[in-house]
């Protein structure tokens, strides 16, 4: 009797409860259940390039991914569990190369990519070279009277730059950031001199400058000066 008391005590009351918690419970459960859609921007990522190629442009770094999954699963993840890989390995010169971002996004099995933003990725690639050139000196002034000049030479006669290929490609001579004053010489003598960066060279392999090595003789001032000093 008391068991049946309490059961039909409040019957009502205690019906409405519980069917206010079974209605809690399937809206937190069907929630869980339910699928929903979430847009994440994920980075593209260029993978074994050569050291003579240099990724110039990636448009865009980032694609947008709109995915579908249940909520709960969607609350978890993150643009890191996304990858859009893009092998270069072949790549050996400079070009642009055209890629569908679908053949290339790996996403978590559990999840389906519903659509992604831009639907083509562009990759810009450069060419490193390294080519030697010849060094140009530039002379200014003339020797003195009775200096007479018997050899002039630089050292190293020819040096390596390192650039892109369509920028240094048909670069032939690199100058001397100085010029040689030769009115001021009155005895042999070697004299370094940096060389001229261009803004196409990014930069010297060996060196940075050149050796300047003036001979001359000098023997008439010498005994003009000798008599000089007799007198």
């Amino acid at each position: 009797m008391k068991i049946k008391k309490i059961i039909t005590n409040n019957f009502g009351l205690k019906v409405t409860a519980l069917f206010l918690a079974f209605f809690v419970w399937a809206m937190i459960t069907g929630k869980e259940r339910s699928y929903s859609e979430r847009v994440l921007e994920v980075r593209v990522e260029c993978l074994n390039v050569s050291d003579n190629i240099d990724v110039s442009s990636v448009k865009p770094e980032k694609v947008r991914v709109t995915v579908k999954g249940t909520s709960k699963k969607l609350k978890r993840i993150t643009p890191e569990d996304f990858k859009i890989k893009i092998d270069l390995k072949d790549v050996t010169e400079g070009t642009r190369l055209n890629y569908f971002t679908e053949d290339y996004l790996q996403s978590p099995e559990e999840i389906q990519n519903m659509a992604v933003h831009p639907r083509m990725i562009e990759i810009t690639v450069k060419e490193f070279i390294t080519k030697e050139v010849s060094v140009k000196v530039r002379y200014k002034g003339r020797l003195k009277k009775g200096i007479r000049l018997i050899e002039r030479r630089v050292v190293p006669e020819k040096v390596k730059i390192f650039g892109y290929k369509s920028q240094i490609g048909t670069i032939t001579t690199i100058e001397c950031a100085e010029n040689v004053d030769i009115s001021e010489i009155e005895e042999s003598k070697s004299i370094k001199i940096p060389l001229k960066k261009e803004k196409e060279i990014l930069r010297f392999e060996d060196t940075d400058e050149v050796e300047v090595i003036i001979v001359v003789d000098n023997t008439n001032i010498n005994k003009k000066d000798e008599q000089k000093k007799s007198k």
